[in-house]
This record gives C-alpha cells, structure tokens and sequence, in this order.
C-alpha cells in the first residue's frame, strides 16, 4: 500500500508554510537533504549542522507538531522515501502513454465506486455550513486547496492549513456550525492523533473523511466518510482525490442552484 511516513509530512508541509530564510525552514531543509546521515545525530551535532541554537532544535520539534527531539530521531530512523517508477525503460512517449493509461483507470475506478449519496449529504452540508474548512497532508493537501479554490468561487469562503500542527490547532478549537472536510488517501491521517475533542465533544464540528480506506466508518463512528475504492498505489494518489475534490465543487454547484459563473 501507498503511503508517506510522517517525517515527509511534517518537513514537507513546513516548507511549504514557512518563509525559506527562516530557522524552521533552514532545520526543514537539512534535515531533508541528509535524512540518512542525520539519523544518529545528537541535539548538539544537529544544530551545529544547521548553525543554530540547541533551543532552537527543540523549538522546532514543538513547531512541527512532534512531542520533542526524541521524536524526531525516532522518525529519522525509521524515514523511507516512496517513489514508484512505471516504464522505465520505455521511451519518453510510451512511458507516459503507460502512465496515462494507468491514471485513467483509476478515476474509472473512483467514479464507479464512489458513494454518492454521501457525496450528496456533503455538498448539501457544504452549502448551508456557517464555516468550512479543507484539509489533507502533502498531496492530498493539493486536493484540499483545489476544494477551496473552488468553493470561493461559488461564494462560499472555506479555509486551509498546510501544515500538520495548524491543521491539529484548528480541530482542537473548531466548534459545533463548522463543517470539516479532510482528504486522506489510504486513511493515515487517522494515525497522526486526532484531538479528541473533535471525535467526542458535544459541540463539536461536523467532520467528513475522503478516503479508500473502508475501515474509516468503523475507526471514526462519530464523523461522516466519503469512500471510493482504489489500488491505493502510487499512481492513483491524488488523481482519484482530484476527482472527488472536483465532483464535490460539482455537486454544491448544482444544489446551490446552479449559481457558478456557467452552467453546461
């Protein structure tokens, strides 16, 4: 099965958020560029590397949403990059005509398999909800900003986070009125610590899961989940997310009764 350990998640995403002369970034950046020799490093050794201070190691441990160094250096050990190559020794155009093939099949199988009378629950939701957020990680978090993009231009603002922490900071303080979507491809999102007071508070928001994970239901009884089926392989992600991020936009579209810009 598909799927990116937490260090990319938490690096990645500060990357992204942050500004690149900053300290965090500066760690972020090194810390990517030498995972493997970086493993058995000490606090010292690290920030000596990166010409910082020892507090600002631990301050960036906290920042990125882990426990502490520790913890750091636990995923540094066990880090690995996922990367599938398809027809490699193929030429340019038969590798991305394979490629292609492949992607497509997929989106076949999302549209077939989707449950669309929870699409429809959601899109209903989504134009009534007094505030909307979108979340993902990495690439799913693509698939979070196109639902974003394009729920603003149907009127209704919905916001964003990039990074793993803001993404925890908001769920621990969204209140009941709020409609949540996150996108998670294989389900990991579920592994990262979820705030228990958005699964269990009386007020808590109205929480929706993308996925293809067909556990989620079971591993989430007090949020609503869209499902899809999928080979949850590299290829598929996030052109099947993609699509869902679109048929939702879609759908509120029609149920806001057709108050885009065009209708076809």
């Amino acid at each position: 099965m598909f799927g990116y350990g937490k260090l990319p998640v938490v690096l990645l995403a500060e990357l992204a958020a942050g500004r690149s002369d900053s300290t965090n970034c500066r760690i972020a950046s090194y810390l990517l560029a030498h995972v493997q020799e970086t493993e058995d490093l000490g606090v010292e050794q690290l920030a000596a590397a990166c010409y910082v201070s020892k507090s600002s190691i631990s301050r960036f441990c906290r920042e990125i949403g882990l426990e502490d160094f520790t913890e750091l250096r636990d995923l540094l050990r066990t880090s690995e990059r996922t990367f599938k190559l398809y027809g490699g020794a193929l030429s340019a155009r038969e590798q991305g005509q394979l490629f292609t093939e492949k992607v497509q099949n997929s989106l076949r199988l999302a549209a077939e398999t989707l449950d669309y009378a929870a699409l429809d629950r959601l899109a209903t939701a989504l134009c009534t909800a007094e505030k909307i957020a979108v979340f993902g990680l990495l690439k799913g978090e693509t698939a979070a900003m196109n639902l974003q993009s394009d729920l603003v231009m149907l009127g209704r603002s919905a916001v964003t986070k990039i990074t793993l922490r803001e993404q925890m900071d908001y769920l621990s303080a969204a209140q009941r009125g709020e409609t949540i979507v996150i996108f998670s491809y294989t389900g990991v999102y579920f592994n990262y610590g979820l705030p228990q007071r958005i699964l269990h508070a009386a007020d808590r928001p109205a929480l929706w899961f993308i996925t293809s994970d067909a556990q989620a239901a079971a591993r989430l009884p007090h949020a609503s989940v869209l499902t899809f089926s999928s080979e949850q392989d590299f290829v598929s992600h996030p052109y099947q997310l993609q699509l869902i991020a679109s048929l939702i936009a879609q759908r509120t579209a029609a149920l806001m009764g057709g108050k885009a810009n065009g209708t076809d």
